[in-house]
């Protein structure tokens, strides 16, 4: 059954609409990158049951070196590709879109996933506020901090996941997600987002927020 749930969950995240200031990486269903990209959601939701997460982390929007190229939140393909050894997470059977065999790395994600790793004793479920990719204008290989506007159209998704597992905590990282998660009426801890010299405080928060 949920198994079910989440390819419609997934396969609802085509019809989310695009601009020359939005791309979104699983769209169009026909285009065979963006089919890798669903399909890696799909092994990563799918794989996140046998570890019941009762943690929610949500973050802001895919990056362009993230979840722009993986399809999943705050993942790069380096990591998705090399796999999280703690709890033998990723690896084999996903794939990258980038062409490069390697995969691409992404700061934030590189941050994210090692704090995790290092401090909590099992994955949280990870979801962006806005699945889709905000950028510069005609410029998809930049970021920049989505809209008020932009934010809403993640809320159902929002929703949705937080029905595919019995969570308890939600922690919203960066301020983005946090109005939304208060806009929800949904109770959380603020983080502070990684990037832009905000390791050390999200560590520290990360911590606290599990203790």
């Amino acid at each position: 059954m949920t198994e079910a749930i989440i390819r419609e969950l997934v396969s609802d995240l085509v019809a989310l609409p695009e601009s020359d200031r939005l791309t979104n990486p699983y769209a169009p269903p026909d285009d065979p990158p963006a089919t890798i990209r669903r399909q890696n959601l799909e092994r990563y939701l799918e794989a996140m049951g046998q570890f019941s997460p009762h943690i929610l982390l949500l973050a802001e929007a895919p990056g362009y070196r993230g979840c722009r190229l993986t399809g999943i939140p705050v993942t790069s393909e380096r990591i998705m590709l090399n796999g999280i050894g703690k709890w033998q997470l990723f690896g084999t059977g996903y794939q990258p879109t980038s062409g490069n065999p390697a995969g691409v790395a992404e700061v934030t994600a590189t941050i994210l996933w090692r704090a995790l790793s290092d401090h909590l004793n099992g994955p949280p479920l990870i979801w962006n506020t806005l699945p889709l990719h905000p950028h510069k204008p005609g410029n998809p290989q930049s970021n920049r901090t989505p809209t008020t506007a932009e934010l809403t159209i993640g809320i159902p998704f929002i929703s949705r996941v937080l029905e595919l597992y019995d969570i308890s905590l939600i922690l919203g990282v960066g301020r983005k997600a946090q109005l939304v998660l208060t806009r929800m009426g949904l109770e959380h801890i603020p983080l502070r987002h990684p990037s832009q010299g905000g390791k050390a405080a999200f560590i520290e928060g990360l911590i606290q927020a599990v203790l």
